[in-house]
C-alpha cells in the first residue's frame, strides 16, 4: 500500500477500520473472512442433539454419545434374573393373577421383582391354582422361585383352548429360580396347579428371547438414511441386531439388521425416511449372564457422514495437469533413475502425467531430527545419514523426464520424543531443503513439499510445532515453493483418540497455519466395510465409500482456506494384473480397477482437485496384502508390466488430457455425464458411465438432449491399444441416445 493511500485513509476512514485494512493488506489478519472453525468439515450426527435411553443400565447410555471409542453402554444380563425387574421385558411384572377366593393378600408380591418376599397360593376346591393372562399372546419362557412340599405344574392355555404342559417345580427345587422355555405365538394364559398350597417368591415371563436396546429421541421428525456405529454382542451371545424407526416411540418400523457379533464399526445406508425415534435392539441368545454392548452411535440423512457433494465449478487445471503418480528413489530398481531406459522409471509415466510425488525420508538425510544439513555437500559426501545419497541426481532425472517433483518430507521413523526442539528443528531442515531445491532461490528441482506423509502416531501438539517450523523455514528460504501439511481428513475427529490414525485436520492445522499454507493434502481410497466387518474395495460412486471423505475436506477448505488448493496425494485400487495376483479383502479385479481409475480421476476433476497422485507406481515385491497390489504396473519381479488401470489412465489423458472440467450434465443413480472443454469454456469432450460395480456387464441407453455434435467415441476399457473405438451413438431430433457401460466412454465434440 503506497504512502499516499495510507495518508488518505486516515482522513476518510475511522481509525479502527484503517488499522484493520492495514492488517488485512499484510495478510496477518482476515477480519473480512469467516472465523476459523476446526470442525467446519463435519456433518453433525442426528444423535448429538438427541436424548438417549436404554432397556437397562440407563446411566451408561450416554457413553454412546461421548465421542470416545473406548467407552460403551453395556447392558445388564437379562438372564437369569436381570429381566425380572424390567417392565419392558417381564410381561408379568406388576400383574396380579386370578386366584379363587382372592387368596393371599400379598398377591402383588408375586410379580414385584423382589425375589425375597413371597405370597401363598391357597388350597381351594381340592387344588391350589392361579392364572396369569398373557396379553401379548407371545410366550417364550417362564422363570419362577417357589417353596413347596408338592409338585407344582405349569401349563400354557392357547387361544384355541388347548392346554400344554410347560414344566414342574418340585420340592427338591425349593428356593431356586428355575426357567422353563417353550416359544409360542398363540398363548392366552399361564396356569399354575398343585395338590396343596405353596409359596411363590417371584414369577416372571418373557414373551420373546431376551432383548436389550438403546433408543434415541430426536425431539422432532428427522430424515434418517445412514447408520454409523459399533454394537457388539460377543461371540454367540445374540441372535440378531435390528434397527427400528418410530414417529411416536410406540409403533416401531423395522429398517435393517446387521450381524450382532461384528466387532467393527459399521456404516449402513437404508432408504431414507422420517422418524422421531431410532431403536437399536439386540435379541440375545437365552443364556445366563449374556450382555450386549454399543459404542459410539451416529445417524445421518441419506448423505451420511460425508454430506452432499459440493457444487461443481469449472476446473482450474486440465486432466493431464491433475494426474500424477507416487514414486520412490530408483523406481523399484535399486539404482539411480538416470541409469534406466527410455521407458523406465519416471519416463514410463511422463507422457501422460504432470508430476511425481516422492516419499523423501528424512532418515536418509539426518540421523537425528535436530541435526543440521547442507544439501550442497551431497555431490561429494552425501547426507549426514547416508554418504551415498544425492537427491540432486535423482530429482534432476525426474524433472528431465517431464515430471514436476512433489516431496513428502516424511519423518515417521523418528519417534516424537527424538525431537528436542520440534519447531526450531523443522524450521532448520525445511529452510535448508527449500534453499537448495526451491523454485526461486534454489535449483528448481522441487515445486512442492509436505510436512510429513502420514505421521499419524504423533501427538497433535508436536505435529503442529513441526508444521509451523516447516512452513516458516521453507517460505523464509524460498517463497516460490509450495508448502502443504501431511495427509489429513476432516470427517472424523475421533481418530485423534486412536493410537495410529491421529489425522484429524481440526487438531493439526490452526488458524495461523491455515493462512500460511498453500493448500491441504489428503489420502482417499474407496472402501466399504461390510456387515461381516470386512473392508472391501468398491466403485468410487458408492454412497458409503470412504472416497467421499473428500467432501468433508472440501467444506473445511472452503470455510478456513477459501481458494486454496486440495491435493489428493494418494488414491487408487489394489488389483491383480501384470502376472501378479491380488487376494486380500480390498482387492478389485483388474477390469474394475481400469474403470475406477478413469472414473476416479474424472470425479476428482469435478470436485475441483488440482492434483491427484495415484498410489503406487508399481506393485511391491512381496505377496498380496494391503497396498502391495496398487501399482499401475506389476513389480520388478514381474517386469513392470502395464496393468489395465495404467492403460485406462493413459488413454483418457491421450484423448482428453488437455480438457478442463466444465459442468455436470447428469449425476444420479442411473448415469454420470460430465462435460469437459478448453479454458475458454468451449465443450470438447463428454464423458459418461454407469456408476456401478466395474465387473458388471450392464449397459443402459441414456438420452442426452443437446445441439452439440459428437465426432467420435472411445471406451476406456484398459486395453493396451489406448481404449476401444465404438460406433457413433444414435442421433435423435433433440440430441443423442448414449449406450453407457461401467467403463467411461469419451465422446469427442465436433468443433
Amino acid at each position: 500500500m503506497s504512502i499516499l493511500k495510507k495518508y488518505l485513509l486516515f482522513f476518510i476512514l475511522p481509525s479502527f477500520m484503517v488499522a484493520a485494512l492495514f492488517s488485512f493488506s499484510n495478510k496477518k489478519y482476515t477480519w473480512l473472512q469467516k472465523e476459523f472453525n476446526p470442525d467446519a468439515g463435519l456433518v453433525l450426527s442426528l444423535t448429538k442433539k438427541a436424548t438417549v435411553s436404554a432397556s437397562s443400565n440407563t446411566k451408561d447410555a450416554v457413553n454412546v454419545l461421548d465421542g470416545d471409542l473406548s467407552t460403551a453402554w453395556v447392558s445388564e444380563a437379562p438372564l437369569p434374573n436381570g429381566f425380572i425387574k424390567n417392565s419392558n421385558q417381564n410381561i408379568f411384572y406388576g400383574l396380579v393373577p386370578e386366584i379363587p377366593h382372592g387368596g393371599d393378600q400379598n398377591l402383588a408380591g408375586l410379580t414385584d421383582g423382589n425375589l425375597d418376599n413371597f405370597a401363598t397360593i391357597p388350597f381351594y376346591d381340592q387344588q391350589a391354582k392361579a392364572k396369569f393372562p398373557i396379553k401379548t399372546n407371545h410366550f417364550f419362557s417362564l422363570s419362577v422361585k417357589c417353596q413347596t412340599t408338592v409338585n407344582i405344574d405349569f401349563y400354557i392355555e392357547l387361544l384355541t383352548g388347548e392346554i400344554l404342559h410347560l414344566g414342574t417345580y418340585k420340592s427338591t427345587d425349593n428356593f431356586q429360580l428355575l426357567r422353563f422355555e417353550k416359544p409360542l405365538q398363540n398363548a392366552k394364559a399361564l396356569i399354575l396347579s398343585a395338590p396343596s398350597s405353596f409359596e411363590i417368591f417371584e414369577i416372571a415371563a418373557l414373551a420373546t428371547p431376551p432383548k436389550e436396546s438403546i433408543i434415541f429421541h430426536f425431539g422432532q421428525p428427522e430424515k434418517i438414511g445412514v447408520f454409523k456405529g459399533k454394537c457388539w454382542a460377543g461371540t454367540g451371545a445374540a441372535i440378531a441386531t435390528h434397527l427400528y424407526a418410530s414417529m411416536d416411540g410406540e409403533i416401531w418400523e423395522p429398517i435393517t439388521s446387521f450381524p450382532p457379533d461384528s466387532p467393527h464399526e459399521l456404516l449402513i445406508d437404508f432408504p431414507e425416511r422420517k422418524a422421531s425415534f431410532l431403536k437399536i435392539e439386540h435379541t440375545l441368545v437365552p443364556k445366563d449372564w449374556n450382555k450386549v454392548f454399543c459404542w459410539e452411535i451416529k445417524l445421518y440423512d441419506k448423505y451420511g457422514p460425508f454430506g452432499k457433494r459440493p457444487i461443481a465449478n469449472q476446473g482450474a487445471v486440465s486432466l493431464r495437469q491433475m494426474l500424477g503418480v507416487n514414486g520412490y528413489w530408483s523406481w523399484g530398481t535399486d539404482q539411480y533413475s538416470f541409469l534406466l531406459g527410455e521407458k523406465e522409471g519416471p519416463r514410463r509415466y511422463a507422457d501422460f502425467m504432470s508430476h511425481a510425488r516422492n516419499y523423501h525420508d528424512m532418515t536418509w538425510d539426518l540421523n537425528d531430527p535436530d541435526q543440521g544439513i547442507d544439501f550442497s555437500k551431497m555431490k561429494n559426501s552425501g547426507t549426514p545419514a547416508k554418504e551415498w545419497v544425492n537427491w540432486d541426481t535423482e530429482y534432476a532425472n525426474w524433472k528431465k523426464s517431464g515430471l514436476d517433483v512433489q516431496a513428502s518430507l516424511q519423518f515417521y521413523r523418528f519417534d516424537p520424543s527424538e525431537w528436542g526442539t520440534p519447531e526450531q528443528s523443522a524450521y532448520q531442515y525445511a529452510h535448508a531443503f527449500a534453499n537448495h531445491f526451491g523454485q526461486k532461490n534454489g535449483n528448481g528441482l522441487v515445486c512442492t513439499i509436505e510436512a510429513g506423509n502420514e505421521p499419524w502416531k504423533y501427538p497433535s501438539d508436536v505435529y503442529l510445532k513441526i508444521l509451523k517450523g516447516v512452513i516458516n523455514g521453507a517460505k523464509d528460504a524460498d517463497p516460490g515453493i509450495e508448502v502443504l501439511p501431511c495427509a489429513l481428513q476432516a470427517a472424523d475427529p475421533e481418530m485423534e483418540k486412536t493410537d495410529v490414525f491421529k489425522n484429524y485436520i481440526g487438531s493439526r492445522i490452526d488458524a495461523v497455519s491455515a493462512q500460511q499454507l498453500d493448500g491441504v493434502n489428503t489420502h482417499v481410497y474407496s472402501y466399504v466395510t461390510g456387515q461381516d466387518g470386512k473392508r472391501r474395495g468398491v466403485h468410487p460412486e458408492h454412497p458409503m465409500s470412504s472416497f467421499w471423505e473428500i467432501n468433508n475436506l472440501i467444506r473445511w477448505r472452503d470455510h478456513n482456506m477459501p481458494g486454496k488448493k486440495i491435493y489428493l496425494s494418494e488414491w487408487g485400487w489394489d488389483c491383480n494384473g501384470g502376472g501378479e495376483d491380488c487376494t486380500h479383502n480390498e482387492c478389485v479385479t483388474e477390469e474394475a480397477a481400469a474403470a475406477y481409475a478413469a472414473r476416479g480421476l474424472l470425479i476428482s476433476a469435478r470436485l475441483g482437485i488440482e492434483r491427484a497422485s495415484w498410489y503406487y507406481y508399481a506393485n511391491e515385491k512381496v505377496p498380496s496384502s494391503l497396498y502391495t497390489r496398487s501399482g499401475l504396473t506389476s513389480s520388478f519381479n514381474a517386469g513392470f508390466q502395464h496393468k489395465k488401470p495404467f492403460n485406462s489412465l493413459q488413454a483418457l489423458i491421450g484423448w482428453a488430457g488437455n480438457a478442463y472440467f466444465l459442468k455436470i450434465i447428469r449425476e444420479d443413480e442411473t448415469a454420470w455425464l460430465y462435460m469437459f472443454g478448453d479454458q475458454a469454456n468451449r465443450p470438447t469432450h463428454l464423458v459418461g458411465w454407469l456408476p456401478i460395480d466395474g465387473n458388471s456387464l450392464t449397459t443402459k441407453v441414456i438420452q442426452w438432449p443437446t445441439s452439440l455434435k459428437i465426432e467420435s467415441a472411445l471406451v476406456l476399457d484398459g486395453k493396451e491399444n489406448g481404449g476401444t473405438p465404438i460406433p457413433m451413438p444414435i442421433k435423435t431430433n433433440g440430441g443423442y441416445l448414449l449406450e453407457l457401460t461401467p467403463y467411461p466412454i469419451v465422446f469427442t465434440i465436433e468443433q
